[in-house]
């Protein structure tokens, strides 16, 4: 028995491991789109543009050591509350500065540029982000985003 179990571990490790393909052109593309995707849900007011994105296990991880969002739902919860947003966002660019990954797995990070604003404040966050994709059913989803914004700058709004 334990030269059964020498000769299984010694072929296991000869076999050479199935290297996943590299993405291909036009998913590196898909993958480069995601985030100015996201960007457009936002602004469009669009919970299902911006939602239909993530995965259902998504992990949303904000700056400032902010607890981190486990799964589509609590993402939901925490960007689209039942009580209703408490402002808007008033523009939002998030550029692909690299792409990575093989298979199924993807990787895009880039600069984030986000404005937004409630009744009395407007709001300026500049930062990074970095997404993690998976391709499931053909679709590219997010799996992981996080964040790492500067404190933002604030200026009132005059009513």
């Amino acid at each position: 028995m334990r030269a059964l179990i020498v000769i299984l571990a010694a072929l296991s490790s000869a076999v050479p491991a199935i290297a996943a393909a590299p993405l291909t052109k036009a998913d590196r593309n898909q993958v480069a789109r995601l985030p100015a995707r996201f960007t457009d849900g936002w602004l469009h007011d669009s919970r299902a543009e911006v939602m239909g994105l993530f995965a259902p296990e998504a992990i949303f991880i904000p700056h400032d050591g902010v607890k981190p969002h486990v799964g589509k739902r609590a993402i939901t919860e925490f960007w689209f509350p039942a009580t209703g947003a408490g402002g808007k966002v008033t523009a939002f660019v998030m550029t692909a500065e690299g792409v990575s990954g093989e298979g199924d797995q993807a990787l895009v990070w880039g600069k984030s540029d986000l404005d937004w604003q409630d009744k009395t404040t407007a709001y300026h966050w500049p930062g990074y982000y970095l997404m993690s994709a998976r391709r499931r059913h053909g679709k590219w989803l997010v799996t992981h985003l996080m964040s790492s914004d500067e404190q933002p700058t604030s200026t009132p709004i005059n009513p």
